[in-house]
């Protein structure tokens, strides 16, 4: 193929990606064979939405070299050992699709039983075991299990999946299929332990709480409500962001627009959709006595924590159900580890002044936190690295709730988990935050 053709090819198909959810900011990588010996695969920390076909980086197979000042993608070694593996492969498309990942931490091997759906995935779909990203074990792991079956797609235990093609089009074919593979196998699962004959997601959400609540697992005491009456009990706490010595409060936010620019919804009381509260002005004095409960939570987060300046307070189902079952959520997936840290903690949904600094005080080390019978709280130091902590949550809270239908889930190891979120820190947000 041509390298212009394929640089091309590699930068429509990054922007299909995020447009289409199946990565998270740059998480995930997508390379084309150019010839026997080269490939061009997506850059290092560069957003996808504006990338270019300069900005693609031609790699090496034979030892993932390259030449130029643009870094590739970290995973170039795996890629460069999948071409290598399968000459049948022209196209790989990494990525953390939300299905796929949340059956990854099983680690289980499975046969496609659709008929139509094994002639695009292939008949038997493997796991390859857990490697840090970018590692060496990650890629023996990955050949290893690519070993085990000539399927076009490939879970990678706790991390997402590979997606392999002929070309572009296909690799995209197998994403889809591998996703609704993913979600029939969630959806099989439950019916065989429930006893019921149909499913919807609630269904399966108010399963997984029944489960912590039969079990006596939680530390705040979960009831039997159902799902649907523990989002009609649903207490606001907007989002925010930062702005010298005050914070824009979003009172009608939701969760596809959580910073809209001119405020829309229902109407407040006092006309107003987006408040300026003060950083400085003392919560008994007068000028903000009338403000929402939750302003003083988000006011107390950026007074205690310089490095944030956004806050998303999300409600998203699986985000939802998982802060109702009352515990303390770790690290299932290894994008969680490094955008959110090694676990999330759990507060309790106080509005009051005390609460709101308990609340502050828990964004120490973490960039998400869940607040019982109300969702999570997702910050960090840009309104996108807020919504990546958000994405991030909401993708480990569908693996807590897909796993427990199998078995308990084992979370990433906790020190490998610390690696990845300092070299997040470290590396990555500054390196993102230049561009």
């Amino acid at each position: 193929m041509d390298t212009l053709q394929a640089k091309e090819q590699v930068v429509k198909a990054g922007k299909q990606l995020v447009e289409s959810g199946l990565i998270v900011r740059t998480w995930g990588n997508v390379s084309c064979r150019i010839s026997s010996t080269q490939f061009a695969i997506t850059p290092s920390g560069l957003p996808y939405e504006t990338l270019t076909p300069a900005e693609i980086v031609v790699v090496n197979i034979a030892d993932a070299s390259y030449e130029g000042n643009i870094k590739p993608s970290s995973e170039k070694g795996l890629h460069a050992a999948v071409y290598k593996q399968r000459n049948d492969v022209n196209f790989i498309a990494h990525t953390h699709q939300a299905a796929a990942s949340a059956l990854s931490p099983l680690q289980m091997n499975f046969e496609v039983e659709n008929t139509e759906t094994a002639a695009i995935l292939g008949q038997k779909v493997a796991c390859a075991s857990y490697g840090l990203p970018a590692s060496k074990k990650l890629k023996k792991a990955v050949t290893d299990a690519l070993s085990l079956s000539e399927s076009k797609a490939l879970l990678m235990a706790y991390h997402g999946a590979l997606c392999l093609g002929e070309n572009y089009e296909e690799a995209f074919r197998v994403a889809a299929a591998l996703e609704d593979e993913c979600e029939n196998i969630i959806i099989r699962r439950f019916l065989q332990i429930s006893g019921k004959e149909a499913a919807d997601p609630d269904h399966i959400r108010d399963y997984f709480l029944a489960l912590h609540a039969s079990a006596g697992r939680s530390t705040m005491g979960v009831k039997n409500d159902s799902f649907a009456a523990k989002k009609a009990a649903l207490t606001p706490l907007y989002n925010s962001e930062k702005a010298g010595d005050h914070f824009k409060l979003y009172l009608n936010a939701h969760e596809e627009d959580p910073f809209p620019a001119g405020g829309h919804g229902r109407s407040e009381s006092n006309g107003k959709n987006i408040i300026e509260v003060s950083l400085r002005t003392s919560p008994q004095e007068k000028d903000i006595a009338n403000l929402p409960a939750a302003a003083f939570i988000h006011r107390e987060i950026y007074r205690k924590n310089k490095n944030i300046r956004a806050i998303v307070h999300t409600t998203s189902p699986d985000i939802l159900a998982v802060s109702c079952a009352g515990k303390k959520l770790y690290p299932l997936l290894d994008d969680f580890a490094q955008i959110i840290g090694t676990s999330a903690p759990i507060v309790a949904n106080d509005l009051s002044l005390a609460g709101a600094g308990k609340i502050a005080r828990k964004f120490k080390r973490p960039s998400g936190l869940l607040i019982q019978d109300n969702g999570a709280l997702c910050c960090g130091p840009t309104k996108s690295d807020a919504v990546a902590a958000k994405l991030a949550m909401g993708k480990n809270c569908k693996t807590r709730i897909a796993t427990s239908l199998f078995k308990e889930p084992k979370p990433l190891n906790p020190l490998e988990s610390l690696v990845m979120r300092i070299y997040y820190q470290v590396k990555y947000s500054r390196e993102a935050q230049k561009k």
